[in-house]
């Protein structure tokens, strides 16, 4: 949220307010303009889609009508705009950004102008990952970024050392195929940051993190409509993918009846120590600890201090308890009213978001990272026993399965499911074994089914050599009380 003063916070929040708008355009000579300038107009700021992510990279839209004399079309292409308001009975001038004109067209009397912030500049310059190969800390590598494509840091060294993994040096590894440009990159850093990226007001680039303290509460007097969703949304998991081992990782956080957080491959989470790779992704995943949003939409009057990641309360009329949430997306309307949203997936729904969908994403990709080309294939492992088994604090074989293997080398993809009965304190280690040599061991305490039993997965991925024949064992091993279950048939 933008500082203002006590004035401006009054004023604003009055039953009879009067805002004024103002900007320039810079030309050779600057054109300035005002509300009596202004026929319309809209500016559109986001962090986040549809469901709520991490590395969100976008760029801000404004769209302006001006009335224009004598002004060109083609004199405006490229050119700087920045645009801010105030409000009769405060004397603060609340900057709304700097953006770049994209597009200009000339109407009957007016010029309908397009501009987008500085993010848009990311993706003038493409980005070569050979010639990236330095380890740096993230702030050196946002100020590389910077540097590279005539951006402004804003974020300090400080400031990025407080996040998730702020302090933890990192390369970028050339394990993925959807990079060009930098921006492109920034998306990936902010993710390693647990975060997103956005230009501020004052036209520089910061890496901001989603939070859970309130900035603003908004009661229904002061809005005109609001739809709060039935349900809170919170990350209680994360994935990741280690592209040279094929791995999906898991790690987990404190919170409860949340959906699982997809990192899918990162360039900068391809660290070769496995402690350090875990100890990256559990600081991305705890930094949700304790936050909990209701997803929402809601139109009220404008309010220009507000950003995006401001985290607002709803209360009165639909709203209970805790009804909070972080804008994902603001549009403000010049002239008229405001619209915000928070986004975020239904955990009622999250089954839709199941590991053997993300682990298949994750490894079957081409890129083989310069080792030995074979065949692929992908084996899903469960139990096929006609009578139930119980597995206590003993290693349990529990899945076993064989395979003649014709190549060299093969990607396999090993994926072990099954629904049992279990204590919410119970825990379940999985082992996951290629031909007796211990591949894979996961800790997991899931989620409950509807039905009450709770489902157990654990995937990961191997490389198996030797032409011959192979086989995959699963044991399992359960604390504080035995596990039961029946298969999937």
């Amino acid at each position: 949220m933008y500082q203002v003063s006590a004035d401006f916070l009054t004023a604003i929040k009055s039953n009879i307010r009067k805002l004024s708008w103002s900007g320039e355009i810079n030309l050779a000579t600057p054109l300035s303009f005002s509300d009596s300038d202004i026929v319309s107009g809209s500016l559109v700021k986001n962090i986040s889609g549809e469901s709520l992510e991490l590395g969100g990279v976008y760029a801000s839209q404004l769209s302006l009508e001006l009335i224009l004399p004598n002004v060109s079309r083609y004199e405006l292409y490229g050119k700087e705009i920045t645009l801010s308001v105030s409000v009769d009975g405060a004397s603060d001038i609340v900057p709304m950004g700097k953006f770049i004109i994209t597009e200009a067209l000339n109407q009957i009397g007016s010029v309908t102008i397009t501009a987008f912030d500085e993010m848009i500049k990311l993706d003038d310059f493409s980005f070569i990952p050979a010639n990236h190969t330095d380890i740096l800390s993230p702030f050196e590598w946002l100020s590389q970024i910077c540097d590279d494509c005539g951006l402004v840091l804003g974020s300090t060294s400080g400031q990025i050392s407080l996040m998730p993994n702020g302090d933890r040096k990192t390369g970028f590894a050339d394990v993925v195929t959807d990079v060009s440009t930098y921006r492109d990159v920034l998306g990936y850093l902010s993710s390693y940051l647990g975060g997103f990226s956005y230009i501020g007001r004052d036209g520089k680039l910061y890496v901001g993190l989603y939070g859970s303290n309130s900035v603003d509460t908004i009661p229904s007097s002061f809005r005109y409509s609001s739809n709060l969703s039935d349900f809170r949304t919170t990350y209680d998991g994360l994935y990741a993918t280690y592209k040279e081992e094929g791995l999906q990782e898991y790690k987990g956080n404190t919170n409860t009846g949340g959906i699982i957080l997809d990192l899918g491959v990162n360039p900068f989470l391809q660290f070769t120590n496995a402690g350090n790779r875990g100890d990256a992704l559990q600081e991305i995943i705890d930094s949700w600890n304790g936050i909990y949003y209701v997803p929402y939409d809601s139109d009220l009057p404008l309010l220009p201090h507000y950003d995006p990641a401001d985290v607002i309360t709803f209360v009165d009329n639909q709203a209970a308890a805790y009804d909070y949430g972080a804008i994902t997306e603001i549009t403000y309307n010049i002239g008229g009213s405001m619209h915000i949203t928070c986004s975020g997936d239904n955990p009622r729904l999250a089954i839709a978001q199941d590991r053997f969908t993300k682990s298949i994403a994750g490894l079957s990709s081409e890129y083989n990272n310069g080792q030995q080309a074979g065949g692929k294939n992908f084996w899903l492992l469960h139990t096929q026993n006609d009578s139930q088994m119980t597995v206590g604090n003993s290693k349990t074989l529990v899945a076993n399965i064989e395979w003649k293997q014709t190549v060299d080398v093969q990607r396999m993809g090993f994926m072990f499911t099954c629904e049992a009965l279990l204590s919410n304190t119970a825990t379940v280690t999985i082992l996951i074994t290629v031909d007796d040599d211990n591949l894979y061991e996961f800790e997991t305490t899931e989620e409950k089914a509807p039905n009450g039993k709770r489902i157990l997965t654990s995937t990961c991925g191997f490389r198996v050599t030797g032409k011959m024949t192979h086989s995959a064992k699963v044991y399992l091993t359960v604390t504080d009380n035995p596990l039961i279950w029946s298969d999937l048939r």
